[in-house]
Formats: structure tokens, C-alpha cells, sequence
């Protein structure tokens, strides 16, 4: 696995409660840090450019304790086809998180 020390890792900042389409096209996603939750909610994580394309993940973030957990990075690695979309305005998720893709 290429760790891109030389070129480094392409970065998209969301603020829960919008839904952006982070990278169109063929790539992989790297890691998401969720950098601080002022609601608690779910994030969900697509390959494709809206919520139609495959589900890649749901970070479920609903307690309290998950609240005073931050920031935490989850890593992925996994490769895209279509696109990155996340989403969390329909799962109640407000705060702040950074998406590492290439």
C-alpha cells in the first residue's frame, strides 16, 4: 500500500447537517476524523455522488460519551468507484468532520 508520503492525502472539511458530494469519480477513501459533535447523529458513508450509490459506512455517534471522544479517525482505505457523498442531515449528526481521500 502506497501511504502517499510524497503527495500526501486530499482533505474535504463537512459540517454536519449538510450533505456534500466530497470527490466525483474513481479513487479511494482514507480516513474520517470526526473533529467535534455538537449533536449526536449518524454519519453515512457512500460510493456514488448521493445517497443512491453503495453504502460504505454508518459511523453511529448517539451517546454522550461519544460527544467527549473526539477527535477520533476512522480509517477505511477502501477503494471508490463512483464518488464520496456523505451524509447527515437526515440522521440528526451536527459537528464538524474531515474526509482524507485520493
Amino acid at each position: 500500500m502506497n501511504p502517499r508520503l510524497d503527495e500526501g492525502w486530499e482533505k474535504t472539511n463537512v459540517l454536519g447537517g449538510n450533505d456534500p458530494v466530497v470527490k466525483t469519480g474513481a479513487g479511494k477513501l482514507h480516513n474520517i476524523t470526526v473533529n467535534g459533535i455538537t449533536a449526536v447523529g449518524d454519519i453515512l458513508v457512500y460510493d456514488g455522488v448521493d445517497a443512491t450509490g453503495t453504502l460504505i459506512a454508518t459511523i453511529i455517534l448517539r451517546t454522550a460519551v461519544q460527544v467527549s471522544c473526539q477527535p477520533i479517525t476512522l480509517s477505511y482505505d477502501c477503494k471508490i468507484l463512483t464518488g464520496i457523498f456523505i451524509n447527515t442531515s437526515d440522521n440528526g449528526f451536527t459537528g464538524n468532520i474531515t474526509v482524507t481521500w485520493i
